[in-house]
Formats: structure tokens, C-alpha cells, sequence
């Protein structure tokens, strides 16, 4: 997100009226923190002077205040997308609650509307930092401050916002600078690059001049041709044998790691980066500038902000490699990644160990069939099932083509049951099995079964002969650039066997990572791991080994979560180890922009620990929180205050990515027509009063999704028939739910009723409604996270399916959104003759129904 310096002014006022109520405390070094007045506080004061934009507190006396308030009104110069109002109030102060009221239309016309509230609990005040999400568009503000017999002082006020609620270029650019003028699509020639006399360095230039000629053909419906010169360097200028018209890709090795730089300008486009992910990283943003048809000339410099930007995944199952190719191309290059961390586990073949592919395919079939209990990581890592070596290198392949970076994981000394399985002689157990403890999963990770043993023997010299063998062959397959992962985390079982008992937990750990590490060093790679078993604050006894270990092993840590309140970090980072922020999830992870700044911090991962598949990654909001964590990781100017400007933002990516994603995806400017379905008659449509006053003021077209709202209403067992009589490739039902249904972490999604569509030749299709998939409570803003740290790997809802088409505020400034759910019709070609719609009684969280709209 770019700073703005908009142009405005501000004013105090007496709440609820026009009459000015200049501060009787400031504070500012000049009088050593003493309170005075201020005689540029009264009437508007321009941005940029006051005490307020100065950098000093303002307040009010309790006594001129009592229990009414103060009013600071903001005027700017034009509208702007209003995030999210941030205060902080001195520890002396306090407010019973903090309203904020917009007018769009600007300072001297309509009324102003309440559209953001924050309240004290029971009793008390409010105090210290508050943040008001507010999410629309306005060009005056009014922040009131309730008081309650107590002096308000207010040390910070900031509005956080975005000139449009959707983006030019995401993640944010590092640099742009726009100029008058505009280049027209339809004058680009073809795409040209120079060959080098590097063979490698002419295959970053096909492969990037191919990659983007297809995004044109697939975005813009242009077909480019792709030209080259052997020994004139092509640029766009007049004087060479390219008279203009070109997209020209050139290297430039003076231009930072990952980095690129974008020129639109009279004479046609030029990209430049030092490697080939850069090219395509700056064709990404060349597409996303052409969505208005044309490009502005522009100059674009941009770099990242962490070296690692990372995703974490298992080796997807065989039906899942299309849906993860897709991913690699449609979000993880768009998105600026440059990383995939790998699990194996025992989800590939291996010729050495024939008996441990055995073991991990029938240890999965009989936890699936009820059999035994759940396999640890078998849903994970290839479905439970193997995958052939060929079908895992072309996967590794087509992945770094692109230029990102594989780095498998192989999980060693823990979570080792698919080793043990096959052979339990070297498994690490005492002479009596403990038995197993429920944990509360709010605050930990349930440990697997104890029914597969999760831990080898690390003086067992069987151990290292079967690890290495799997090192060997994941390696042979995948051709790592640097590192290997080899996991480290969660060993709960250490010390037992007649073997270790009598031995020191750290100095276990320590021989164990040290041979890791001495036989990865032979091969010219070096190693990666989880750092849970290094930090003090864990149950495990091994933490001392973090002094004793080689410093240039690059540590994952992940167990932050169970420590909000801490900088885990440094309790390594003294030590001199390079850190990656694991499990990094944008919905839970604290302090992002404090902590990514310390020296030795080097990026994050999203992790999935789910089956890959575009259903499942939906379910668990993985899609939402890479797009989100790809602008923490990307750009310099993240502010985490701006998490509503950077959901609206997201919001108007995720139509066309879902899009990609199924490989259905259109250009971006072809038309589309769409019809609304009449809902039939209700006689009781008992809608919510915020859901019926938002649909009043609605119009009928939404993001070009056309509707019918007269007969919105409550959905019941009895299911109401929707006629349609025609032919439509999608259907969107725009809905909400009039309370929530409970969302259960590593559990099915909660089924509150089902849509049935009905074609003419009788055949159907069926369509469950599931709570936190395509269908949410109406008061619950897009994007946000589900905040309580039992949510941490699944820490969004209904953020893919659905899209938030109706957004609105009650009369306090509450939100009313309703979810447009777009369903891809699997028969285009069958006449649709009706749509049957009901609910379930198995909740209270009925089905409002406000719409539906089909696409031709």
C-alpha cells in the first residue's frame, strides 16, 4: 500500500452539532508535557498543521466534556476507500465508545451515516489503541468520542485507506510513478528479446517472451508474436531496428534478486530484471495494468521485501497435480512467491524401500476404511496414496520453470510414522506405552495416535541407513537448488528405549541434526528445520542444543501461535540462525511489520497441512490467506491497519483467479450477459431488519451480477421452486445466513440446506449450502479472520466461493454483507427448467435467499 498525502482539513466540534470545541489539553515538548491551549486548534485546520498533525496529544477536560463527547470532523479534497479509523488515547484517558459516521458526498451536502462502531464492554471504557473498521467510500469523516465523566486524550488519530477499493497493481510495487499519457493495446507488434550469448540466459528470455504471450491470448485475446535478435540489444526506442510497438524483456543483472522494472512509455513497453521469475513477476503487473484496455505510461522499479515468500505443501494426490499447476501459475507467480517447501513423507515410490510404500498405502486404505486410526499426514501428502517418481519430477519440473525454488521436506527423527510402520524395530518407545492425553486443541496440537509410532531411535544405526536411502532418492527426483528440509519438529517421544533413556534429550537432538546435516554437506546442499525443539518456552528438554548447532541451518518457527504476546525469534536470532516464519498465516501472525525487520528474519510460508485441492484449500481459506500474506511478504509499505483495504482489494482479485483456477477463465473484456430469476412469492419471507433496509437501498446490479429483490426471503424445509427455462453456463445465489453455524477445525463443513437445479431432460445437480464455505452469517465482515487462536490453520471463512456483493450498514454502523455464490454449471449445454431451494432445521443459521442471478 502506497502512502498518501491527500489534501483536507480538520475540526473540532461539540458532539452532534456545527460548533467548535477546541482542545483545552495539549501537550508538546515546549511546555514539558503540561497541558495548555492551543489557539490553531480552533475552526478547520489544514492537514499538516494543528497540534493533532503535529505529533501532539490533544484532549479534553472530564469537566468540559461530562458524558457527551467531542466530534473531529475530517474533510478531504475527494473521496477515498476508508479502511479502517485507528485512535490511541492516553493511559489517563477513556471513551465509553467510538462511533465514526461518512459523507460521501462530501462536507456541505446530505447527512452523515454511521458507518463504523466501536463499544466498551459492560461497565468500563474504552482505552489505549482502537481500531474502527469502516470499508467504504467517503470524503468527509466524523469521529465521535462518547465521554463518560473521564478526560479523552488522544495521542494518534490515523485514517487508513486506499484511493480505490481495488488495486492498480497487487502486491503493492515498491515504486511507481505514473505519467500523462496512455499506450493502446491494439499498437503493440509483437514481443521482442535480444539472445544472449548465455545459453541459460536465453532460455529466461523465451520462456518469459512464451509466458507472456500466453497471458495476452489468455487475459486480452491478443496473439503477440515473439521476434528476437542475435546481436541488437531490442529496446523500444525509434533509433533501433524495432521501431516501437514492442513489449521488449531484457536482462539486467544490476537489478536486485526477484526484482524488475516496467517502462510504459510513447515507443511501447520494457521490462528488465536480473532472472527469469523477475520477467515474469513484471509481466504479471503489465497484465493487471491492462484491465482498463490501455496501458498508462508509467515507470514501475519494484523489489521484495523478504528474500523467502514461501508456501507449504504435501506432494498432492494424483487428481490434484492439474489443480496445483494451475496454483503455481495463476497465484503463485502473480502473487510474487518464489518458494515451495515440499512433504514427501511416504507419499512417493521408493525402489529402495519397497515395504515402506507398501506400509503407507495399506496403513491409509484401513484408516480410511475405519479400520485403524487416522494415518499421520496420509490425507496430507498424495491423498494417502503413491505417486510414481515420473509423475513427481514433472511436477518439480513444470514448478521451477517458472523459477521458484523447490525444497522438499523429509520428515526425520518425528513424524516418522510412515518408517515405522514398516519398521517398528527401530521405533523410539519405552518398555510400557503411556497412555494417550486429549489435549485442548485451542492451545495445542493434538499429538497422532499412539497406535503408529512417531518417533525412530537416533542411536539406532537402522535409522540412518533407511533415512538416507529416502534422502538419496527425493533428491535424485527433485534436483534441489541449496536445501532440504528435514524436519526436526514435534518429537514427542525422546529418552525412552533402552537405548537413549539414560541419555541427554539436547545431546539426542543434537547427534541426530549434526548427521543430518554432515550428509547433506557431502552432497553440496544445506538444511533447513523446524525450530519448535529449540525454543525454551516448549515442554521439550532439547532447547540447550540451539548453542551447539551449526549456524547456517535455516530455522522454521512456527509454534508462535501459542505465544502471541512474544517475539519468539529471539530466542534464536542472538545466536546468529536465519529465520523463516512457519505456518505463517496472516489471519493470527502478530507484529508482522516489527518483527520481519529484525536482522536474521527472512521471509515466512503459508502452510496447507490439508489434501490439495481447490475445494479443500477453499474450506480452509488457504487461497484468501496466500493473496493476503503475498502483500507481508512482497512490500515494504504493509501496514497491518489496512486489513479492510487489503480484503476489498482482494475481493476483486479472487472472480477472475477462481476463474483460472478451473481453467475456464475468459478475457477480461468479453461481455456478459446475465438475467435475474424471480424468486416466488413468500408469504412470510421474515428477513432480518438490517438484510431488508440494506436490500431498500441496493441497486438491483451488483459488480454486473443482475438480481430481483422483491421476493427475498428465509428459506425453510419446504423447498420453494425457482423457474428458469433456459440455458446458463453459471448461477449466482446471492445469500447470507441469519446466524452462524458452528465451524469445527479439521472437521467437515456444517451442510444448512441444499440447492437442487433441475434440467429439462430430468437429470439434476445438487448443490449443498455449507456454513464457512459458499454461504456466511450476514454480520460478518469479508475477510475477517477468525480470530481465536483454535482457528490458527484455517483462520478464514467463506473467503473463495463467495463473493461479497452486497455490503451495507445498519443505522449503528454495523456490516450487512451478503455472499454471491457462483456456481460453475457442469451441463451449459442442458436447458435449466427450475431450481429448487430450501433449508434444514439442523441449525438456527437459516438460509436468506435475496436473489438469483444466471450467466449466459
Amino acid at each position: 500500500m502506497q502512502s498518501i498525502d491527500p489534501k483536507g482539513s480538520y475540526q473540532f466540534l461539540r458532539r452532534g452539532t456545527k460548533n467548535p470545541f477546541p482542545p483545552d489539553l495539549i501537550f508538546n515538548a515546549n511546555n514539558a508535557g503540561k497541558a495548555n491551549s492551543n489557539p490553531t486548534d480552533t475552526g478547520e485546520i489544514p492537514f499538516g498543521s494543528g497540534s493533532l498533525c503535529q505529533g501532539s496529544p490533544v484532549g479534553w477536560k472530564w469537566n468540559s466534556l461530562m458524558d457527551t463527547g467531542v466530534d473531529i470532523r475530517i474533510n478531504f479534497s475527494k473521496e477515498f476507500f476508508i479502511g479502517a479509523v485507528c485512535l490511541e488515547l492516553t493511559d489517563s484517558a477513556g471513551v465509553a465508545f467510538v462511533e465514526v459516521f461518512s459523507l460521501a458526498g462530501g462536507s456541505n451536502n446530505g447527512e452523515l451515516t454511521c458507518v463504523g462502531r466501536i463499544d466498551a464492554r459492560t461497565g468500563d471504557l474504552i482505552k489505549g489503541e482502537i481500531t474502527v473498521p469502516i470499508g467504504v467510500r467517503a470524503a468527509t469523516l466524523v469521529v465521535r468520542l462518547q465521554a463518560d465523566l473521564k478526560e479523552i486524550i488522544v495521542a494518534k488519530l490515523a485514517v487508513i485507506g486506499a484511493e480505490a477499493n481495488e488495486p492498480d497493481i497487487y502486491p503493492t510495487p515498491k515504486s511507481v510513478c505514473y505519467h500523462d499519457g496512455q499506450y493502446p493495446l491494439e499498437a503493440l507488434k509483437a514481443i521482442a528479446f535480444s539472445a544472449s550469448v548465455s545459453a541459460s540466459a536465453t532460455a529466461d528470455m523465451e520462456f518469459a517472451a512464451g509466458f507472456v504471450q500466453e497471458r495476452f491470448r489468455e487475459c486480452l485475446g491478443i496473439d503477440l508474436p515473439i521476434v528476437s535478435s542475435p546481436t541488437s540489444p531490442i529496446t523500444t526506442s525509434p533509433d533501433t531496428d524495432f521501431k516501437g510497438g514492442f513489449v521488449a524483456l531484457t536482462l539486467d543483472e544490476s537489478i536486485k534478486p526477484n526484482g524488475y522494472r516496467l517502462h510504459v512509455h510513447a515507443g511501447g513497453v520494457e521490462i528488465a530484471a536480473s532472472q527469469r521469475i523477475g520477467l515474469l513477476y513484471a509481466a504479471e503487473t503489465l497484465i493487471q495494468l491492462t484491465k482498463k484496455s490501455v496501458l498508462p505510461y508509467c515507470e514501475i522499479n519494484d523489489e521484495p521485501r523478504c528474500p523467502v515468500r514461501g508456501i507449504h505443501f504435501g506432494l498432492p494426490p494424483r487428481e490434484g497435480l492439474p489443480f496445483m499447476k494451475r496454483l503455481v501459475r495463476y497465484v503463485l507467480i502473480p502473487m510474487r512467491y518464489n518458494t515451495i517447501f515440499l512433504e514427501f513423507a511416504g507419499g512417493m515410490r521408493f525402489d529402495r524401500h519397497p515395504e515402506i510404500s507398501a506400509g503407507w498405502v495399506q496403513a491409509n486404505r484401513d484408516a480410511k476404511a475405519g479400520i485403524k486410526p487416522r494415518f499421520p499426514h496420509g490425507e496430507i501428502v498424495a491423498g494417502g496414496e503413491l505417486l510414481e517418481k515420473y509423475e513427481v519430477r514433472d511436477f518439480v519440473d513444470y514448478c521451477k520453470q517458472f523459477g521458484i525454488e523447490v525444497i522438499p521436506e523429509v520428515q526425520s527423527f518425528g513424524h516418522v510414522q510412515y518408517i515405522t510402520y514398516a519398521h517398528p524395530e527401530i521405533a523410539e518407545v519405552a518398555e510400557e506405552t503411556a497412555q494417550e492425553k486429549k489435549l485442548d486443541t485451542r492451545l495445542a496440537d493434538q499429538p497422532p495416535s499412539t497406535v503408529y509410532h512417531h518417533v525412530y531411535c537416533p542411536l539406532h544405526e537402522k535409522s540412518y541407513e533407511i533415512i538416507y536411502d529416502i534422502i538419496d532418492e527425493i533428491i535424485e527426483v527433485v534436483r534441489p537448488e541449496r536445501y532440504v528440509h528435514m524436519g526436526h519438529d514435534e518429537i514427542y517421544y525422546i529418552g525412552l528405549c533402552p537405548r537413549c533413556r539414560d541419555k541427554d534429550h539436547a545431546d539426542l537432538y543434537e547427534l541426530h541434526v549434526r548427521r543430518m546435516y554432515d550428509y547433506l554437506a557431502k552432497k553440496g546442499l544445506k538444511m533447513m528445520i523446524w525450530c519448535d525443539m529449540l525454543q525454551p518456552t516448549e515442554r521439550f528438554k532439547t532447547h540447550p542444543a540451539r548453542e551447539r548447532l551449526p549456524r547456517d541451518i535455516v530455522l522454521l518457527d512456527f509454534v508462535w501461535y501459542y505465544h502471541l504476546d512474544l517475539d519468539l525469534e529471539d530466542n534464536l536470532l542472538p545466536y546468529g540462525y536465519k529465520i523463516i516464519m512457519g505456518n505463517m498465516y496472516s489471519s493470527h501472525y502478530p507484529r508482522f511489520e516489527q518483527r520481519i525487520a529484525k536482522e536474521g528474519m527472512i521471509g515466512g510460508e503459508v502452510s496447507t497441512w490439508c489434501r490439495c485441492d481447490e475445494y479443500t484449500f477453499a474450506k480452509k481459506g488457504k487461497t484468501f490467506d496466500l493473496i493476503y500474506s503475498a502483500e507481508m511478504f512482497w512490500s515494504e509499505t504493509y501496514d497491518s491497519r489496512a486489513r479492510q483495504v487489503y480484503n476489498a482489494w482482494i475481493a476483486k482479485l479472487i472472480p477472475r483467479l477462481r476463474d483460472e483456477l478451473r481453467g475456464i477463465a475468459k478475457p477480461f473484456h468479453q461481455p456478459v450477459s446475465t438475467k435475474a430469476l424471480a424468486l416466488p412469492t413468500s408469504s412470510a419471507p421474515r428477513l432480518p431488519v438490517a438484510v431488508a433496509e440494506a436490500l431498500k437501498h441496493s441497486p438491483n446490479r451488483l459488480e454486473g451480477r443482475t438480481f430481483d429483490f422483491t421476493n427475498a426471503q428465509r428459506l425453510t424445509t419446504t423447498p420453494i421452486e425457482v423457474p428458469v427455462g433456459e440455458n446458463f453456463s453459471k448461477i449466482v445465489f446471492l445469500h447470507a445466513t441469519a446466524n452462524n453455524a458452528e465451524r469445527i477445525a479439521r472437521k467437515p463443513l456444517r451442510e444448512i440446506g441444499r440447492y437442487i437445479v433441475r434440467y429439462a431432460d430430468g437429470s439434476l445437480a445438487e448443490i449443498p449450502v455449507e456454513y464457512a464455505g459458499n454461504i456466511c452469517v450476514y454480520t460478518r465482515r469479508y475477510g475477517e479472520p477468525m480470530k481465536n487462536i483454535y482457528y490458527r490453520h484455517h483462520g478464514y471463512i467463506a473467503t473463495y466461493w463467495g463473493d461479497p456483493l452486497l455490503q451495507a450498514k445498519t443505522e449503528d454502523g454495523r456490516d450487512v454483507i451478503a455472499l454471491g455464490y457462483e456456481w460453475v454449471n457442469p451441463h451449459p449445454e442442458r436447458e435449466i427448467t427450475c431450481i429448487l431451494c430450501q433449508g434444514n432445521d439442523e441449525t438456527d443459521a437459516d438460509i436468506l435467499l435475496l436473489g438469483i442471478c444466471g450467466i449466459r
